[in-house]
């Protein structure tokens, strides 16, 4: 019988196993926290839910519905369409800003309008950008690039957008034609767009649901069991406790980083391409707050450089996840994977969380959890994907599939995750 050992339960682990599971086939998950669901975990304090960050289903695939049937979830999951917004100069645009300026100052709207159109009256833009700096100016102009995607992302990667590629964009970011830009301006353009113009999300508490439907019918899930050494050559694995483990397959979802670090024998030139992966750790503040809800978005992108955050939800906008009567925010900022934060982060959060109003009084605050995710996003820069097959070639080799947003070193959603899995699965057992 083949010997199959999952590392990580979240998403794609928990899909790899359980869609192994449908094919006859068992696999022990070892998972180092205290409950499923890795990053899709949701924290309970004091009557409230946090999610780590915000962890909304987008779900495209017909194959994502029916896997949704199959796990119970449908009638917990509630459809909503998108509620997101800007807050730039002083008020708040719907986003994309795009084809929503209409709210911004004129001078503002003017620049990224008339940005717009010296980009497109320019000609076709480059197939391959030397960056992605150049390839906002080249489609978006210098408007929209100087006033939301280069302070932006500079925000939320921690580096200078002129280092990142383009590789992660594809459909996150949405690209307008001129007609549209234009009614943007005047405020008449209506129609949604994105990939994530629609989100479910459970009624009740929090995003964990998802990964919790996924575990139930595992018996091999084995929460508090960190992996602390890899042995390619061996293919065995060894555990905190000291507990060791053979396989004859290793699907690894941890960071691709860790998995380099833990892994003895790793060839050198797979150990020198690890030293080339960059990537950011998000802090999260999660507060529970006394009151309604400051406004009716589901989240806010913060683009201005004197806010310390990037991003500012509301789940309690979208879901039960906090005591009648109050609300929740979710304020997230980025650091440098590995490195520590200002000590007074949470102060400037707070802070600048009044300025904008999401805030009415600091004794408001009923309940405050700080989390991190240690890495969040994957920087995209130029010597990502040389690192990343070096890595994927040499653990290949001892028998170890890289799955998911973290293992293969990427940029994902929650629906990318669970087929992701599932192709651990068919890959595995044909």
């Amino acid at each position: 019988m083949t010997r199959v050992v999952v590392v990580g339960a979240g998403l794609t682990g928990l899909s790899a196993a359980y869609h192994l599971r449908v094919r006859g086939v068992a696999a022990s998950v070892l998972e180092r926290g205290e409950s499923v669901g890795g990053a899709c975990r949701t924290l309970a304090r004091d009557g409230f839910h946090f999610d780590l960050t915000g962890h909304l289903l987008h779900l495209a695939r017909a194959e994502s519905h029916e896997l949704v049937a199959r796990l119970g979830l449908e009638r917990e999951l509630k459809r909503h369409r998108r509620r997101a917004g800007i807050a730039l100069a002083g008020t708040v645009s719907p986003y994309p800003l795009q084809i929503h300026t209409h709210r911004l100052p004129p001078a503002m709207r003017r620049d990224c309008l008339l940005g717009f159109v010296e980009a497109q009256l320019a000609g076709p833009a480059a197939a391959d950008p030397a960056s992605f700096a150049d390839w906002v100016m080249t489609r978006f102009g210098a408007g929209f690039a100087r006033h939301f995607f280069l302070p932006y992302n500079r925000k939320l990667y921690c580096t200078d957008p002129t280092e990142l590629t383009t590789e992660w964009v594809g459909r996150y970011v949405p690209r307008p034609a001129l007609a549209d830009v234009v009614d943007g301006a005047f405020g008449l353009y209506r129609t949604p767009v994105g990939y994530n113009a629609t989100f479910l999300y459970p009624r009740h508490g929090g995003i964990q649901r998802l990964a919790e439907a996924l575990a139930a019918g595992l018996d091999g899930v084995r929460l508090a069991s960190e992996v602390t050494a890899l042995s390619l050559a061996a293919r065995e694995l060894t555990l905190a406790s000291g507990e060791r483990m053979a396989w004859d397959a290793l699907v690894a979802t941890a960071p691709l980083s860790h998995l380099a670090a833990m892994t003895g024998d790793l060839p050198t030139s797979a150990r020198a391409a690890a030293q080339a992966l960059r990537a950011v750790a998000v802090v999260n503040l999660n507060l529970g707050v006394r009151g309604p809800a400051p406004r009716r978005e589901h989240w806010l992108y913060v683009p201005e450089e004197r806010y310390p955050f990037y991003r500012v939800g509301i789940p309690s906008n979208h879901g039960d996840v906090a005591p009648p009567g109050c609300h929740t925010l979710s304020v997230e900022c980025s650091v440098p994977a590995g490195t520590q934060p200002p000590d007074d982060l949470a102060e400037r959060c707070l802070d600048g969380l009044a300025e904008l109003g999401l805030l009415r009084q600091r004794s408001d605050v009923a309940t405050t959890v700080l989390a991190r995710i240690d890495p969040a996003y994957v920087v995209f820069d130029r010597a990502r994907p040389a690192a990343v097959a070096a890595l994927r070639d040499a653990f290949r080799a001892a028998g170890v599939v890289l799955a998911g947003r973290w293992a293969e070193w990427k940029y994902s959603t929650m629906e990318d995750a669970l087929w992701d899995g599932a192709a651990v699965a068919r890959r595995i057992a044909p």
